[in-house]
């Protein structure tokens, strides 16, 4: 793939899409999103399965941000963050900060499978588990040492306390990473592709194709 294969590639990423359905449908999938932190149900979207950080929680925010990607690409699932921020911040600022770079590591691992995914011509269901290697790297790895600062930086703590609670956490957000990817790709998959292009929702794949067929094609 070519330098320029590769900014076209990104350009596509990065294209948003301004119609009025797409809006709409945006508008619905964030707030459902942001509904999951508004009104966290406590043992079913949202878990405390880390005693030793009992501020971190296995939830479900991430599924309807990664469908958005597979959706309606970059910038909606910035969006998306964006709007689960808010949601966060008006009562917890810090732990909005924690949540929009967990998640946006987690996209922006899932856009590196993407443009894989495009180099090497993989479709469907198959290219979850091409996101996922990068998506789960990025986000573990990169909340390692985001932790790291953030935890000194925000709340003072030592070091030494800062590198056991980011140590602890690595292979947690590696399991968040994987919740995310897997749901989200299993709800946008069992879609039929037919009814994600008229619904408004198709990702790249069905975009080429419509884009390749005639209006006597499209209406078959």
């Amino acid at each position: 793939m070519t330098w320029t294969s590769y900014a076209v590639c990104l350009y596509m990423a990065f294209k948003a899409r301004v119609d009025s359905k797409s809006i709409a449908l945006l508008s619905i999938f964030s707030a459902m999103a942001a509904m999951l932190e508004i009104f966290p149900v406590v043992g079913i979207t949202d878990l405390k399965l880390v005693p030793e950080v009992p501020s971190f929680t296995i939830d479900w925010t991430g599924i309807p941000i990664f469908l958005i990607f597979l959706g309606f690409g970059l910038i909606g699932a910035f969006f998306s963050i964006a709007i689960v921020g808010v949601a966060i911040g008006y009562r917890n600022p810090i732990g909005a900060l924690f949540k929009v770079l967990a998640e946006s590591l987690t996209i922006i691992g899932a856009l590196i499978g993407w443009l894989i995914c495009r180099k090497a011509k993989i479709t469907g269901y198959r290219r979850i588990i091409v996101y996922l290697i990068p998506a789960i790297l990025l986000r573990a790895i990169g909340m390692y040492f985001g932790n790291i600062f953030l935890l000194q930086f925000f709340y003072s703590v030592p070091y030494e306390f800062a590198l056991l609670q980011s140590t602890i956490l690595v292979p947690w957000n590696a399991i968040q990473a994987i919740i995310n990817l897997v749901a989200g790709g299993f709800f946008y998959y069992a879609i039929p592709s037919n009814l994600r292009v008229e619904a408004g929702i198709a990702g790249d794949e069905e975009t080429d194709i419509v884009q390749e067929l005639t209006d006597e094609e499209i209406e078959s």
